[in-house]
């Protein structure tokens, strides 16, 4: 038996290295080679090859909080609405960050302030967890819905802000508009 499972392992190697897919730009990226990344754009790497968790080159950048690469990549032709494999893109990165300047970069390259991340949260609802208000100003200013309610348990932006204690942020969000009497479903499961 131990003979087999071995044969099959050494048949499926090949195939394995056949389904591997080489995104240079996101290693060099993740790696915080800007030099090498700018190279490769410069040659016309594909910017938008994913690496095996479907993060691509824009992901990093973001997780990095590195607006010139942000720049480079969606000049290069970057989708900004690119999902991971588990659902996260660079918007939901850039929110959770709470970084404007990216927050509206992203908007501006066809990021949408109102896409629904994983469990129906959107990208105010992680701006206000931040309680950084000149991102939540950058989301909203884009259409963001300020009374967004999550799919889990039906919690809304204020509530995120109310979560991590963010005075300034709450207050921001009632001044456009969020119901401060907003209440979760905590019958969800």
């Amino acid at each position: 038996m131990k003979r087999v499972l071995t044969g099959v392992f050494v048949l499926l190697l090949p195939v394995a290295g056949i389904c591997a897919v080489k995104s240079d730009v996101a290693d060099a990226i993740m790696r915080g080679d800007d030099a090498a990344a700018r190279k490769l754009v410069d040659q016309h790497a594909d910017v938008n090859v994913a690496q095996a968790d479907g993060a691509t080159a824009l992901h990093w950048a973001v997780f990095h909080s590195d607006k010139d690469a942000v720049d480079l990549l969606l000049k290069a032709g970057a989708n900004p609405k690119a999902a991971n494999r588990d659902g996260a893109t660079p918007l939901w990165l850039a929110s959770v960050n709470g970084d404007p300047a990216i927050i509206e970069a992203l908007i501006k390259a066809g990021a949408d302030a109102n896409e629904k991340l994983p469990l129906g949260r959107s990208p105010l609802m992680l701006a206000s967890r931040t309680g950084n208000v000149a991102a939540m100003k950058a989301l909203i200013d884009h259409g963001a819905d300020v009374n967004a309610k999550e799919t889990l348990r039906g919690t809304t932006p204020i509530m995120w802000a109310a979560d991590e204690g963010h005075a300034p942020a709450i207050q921001f969000l009632i001044q456009h508009g969020a119901n401060f009497s907003a209440q979760s479903d905590l019958d969800r499961k």
